[in-house]
């Protein structure tokens, strides 16, 4: 319970929304915090993920906070360059201080009696007290390993998920097989392709592919974004075009001009790409509509295609055998390296810790499978207890989302803070009505007719947000006066 002008603060996870939370808790003069992060330093996504070719989707002026510029080297940063930059902030705004290295949240429960949570860990310390907890662990986090990758396996070579690359694992002048071609798997393609001696990638199905236009900036345009006035310029253009594109869900309807322009452009760049290769434009032709599943953007993948280093199987792969796997057409094939580019267990939010809230509820048997929350952050029943990149916020541009999501909590907290309360929480009649119009207007797009990680078992669409993030920012600004109520 808040004591006067204190307030503990558990903060889960020590990436991009976990600094997003402590630089907005701490402007508002919330400075008791624990960061709890798993791994052995800064960066969540960008500290794990450190496959060859791993950069970000969207571009560096965007993929920051606004509060913090960098100078940065080029469109789309490399991973260790978001990890130098996080990692930078959280020095330099004091965060480092607060944060848990090598701990593990293992659940956090309401005490009823104490007004807080009860928060463990894997660390074996005893039970700590916190007047509230943010989960900042995202929903990209738990490697979505393939049935026959799971437990004991034959194989005898290497074999790796994309989320977690072995140090010092090399694919020079071995044979490797790449399993999947989503985002990761084309990034990791461009590498293995130049240091391969021969590179087999097993296509369950393709996807859509856009241009990238990646590149190293020039030396002058480093200049000229060092100075501030045209950085947050380069940064606010960003933003205006990302929020066009995503107003009233045109980007995700197929009678929305934006994804039927996408889609056009998606089928030009891939006929023109294969001009001279007519057998493989069918075989990387998706049937799903465009942007049912997440939109990849590449300037090599096709190209690559052609190389006689490179091998397309348009299979499943089955099962592995002692020296590589045997496909679904039943053909076995060997490798040295076996990579699995297969994604995440997305729909499965906070899987890694227990929650429960007043009453003993547990949040995952709430949920019963399908997530939800309101503006993704708050869930009723679950006093002081807060989501970034919850259900239904993966959107772009993210940052935006974070930094959102964390004035939001830190505007609630000081707010039951200064006037000596006990709780916030979401009403569930707001609740209510949020994700029913939420799931009204989801149900509208392509994400709801195809089968994706953006869709929980049963179907429902858990993941996305259908608008622009200007709508979804104005949304948090007027929560705090409509939707939630204090104690």
């Amino acid at each position: 319970m808040a004591k006067g002008n204190r307030m503990r603060v558990a903060i889960i996870g020590a990436g991009f929304s976990g600094i997003s939370a402590a630089v907005a808790l701490t402007r508002r003069g919330i400075t008791d915090y624990v960061m709890f992060e798993e791994s052995n330093g800064i960066g969540g996504t960008w500290w794990k993920n450190r496959y060859p070719g791993a950069e970000v989707d969207l571009e560096s002026h965007i993929y920051s906070f606004s509060y913090e510029r960098n100078d940065w080297t080029r469109v789309y940063a490399w991973w260790y360059e978001l990890q130098e930059y996080l990692d930078r902030v959280a020095r330099t705004r004091g965060i480092l201080k607060h944060v848990r290295f090598g701990t593990r949240v293992v659940s956090a429960e309401w005490s009823e009696q104490d007004h807080a949570y009860v928060v463990s860990t894997s660390g074996g310390t005893a039970t700590e007290l916190f007047d509230a907890v943010v989960s900042a662990v995202g929903f990209l986090n738990i490697p979505l390993m393939p049935p026959f990758a799971r437990g004991e396996v034959a194989y005898l070579g290497a074999l790796c998920h994309t989320s977690a690359w072995p140090e010092g694992l090399s694919m020079e002048g071995k044979s490797v097989a790449v399993v999947g071609t989503g985002s990761s798997a084309v990034q990791v393609v461009e590498v293995a392709e130049r240091e391969a001696s021969h590179l087999t990638i097993f296509q369950l199905e393709p996807n859509w592919i856009l241009p990238k236009n990646s590149r190293d900036f020039s030396q002058s345009e480093r200049r000229w974004s060092g100075l501030a006035p045209v950085y947050y310029w380069k940064r606010l253009k960003l933003y205006v075009g990302y929020d066009l594109r995503q107003r009233n869900s045109q980007h995700a309807r197929l009678d929305g001009r934006g994804n039927q322009k996408r889609r056009t452009a998606a089928l030009e760049y891939l006929q023109s790409s294969l001009v001279d290769r007519p057998d493989l434009i069918p075989v990387v032709t998706p049937e799903f509509p465009f942007e049912g599943r997440r939109t990849v953007i590449s300037d090599t993948y096709y190209q690559l295609l052609k190389s006689p280093k490179v091998t397309l199987v348009p299979h499943a792969v089955t099962q592995l055998t002692a020296t590589g796997v045997e496909d679904a057409a039943g053909e076995k094939h060997d490798f040295d390296i076996v990579v699995l580019a297969t994604g995440f267990d997305a729909a499965n939010y906070l899987s890694t810790f227990t929650v429960k809230g007043e009453d003993g509820k547990d949040l995952h048997e709430a949920w019963g499978g399908e997530p939800e929350a309101f503006l993704g952050l708050m869930v009723p029943g679950f006093p002081n207890f807060f989501m970034m990149y919850g259900p239904n916020t993966n959107a772009v541009p993210l940052v935006s989302f974070y930094q959102a999501q964390a004035a939001f909590i830190a505007k609630v907290l000081n707010h039951v803070r200064s006037r000596h309360l006990s709780s916030v929480k979401v009403k569930p009649e707001a609740h209510r009505r949020y994700n029913t119009r939420l799931q009204q207007q989801l149900a509208k797009t392509v994400w709801a007719q195809t089968s994706s990680y953006f869709r929980s078992g049963t179907g429902k669409v858990v993941s996305q947000w259908p608008y622009s993030a200007s709508r979804y920012i104005l949304s948090t600004k007027a929560a705090p006066y409509t939707s939630v109520e204090y104690s």
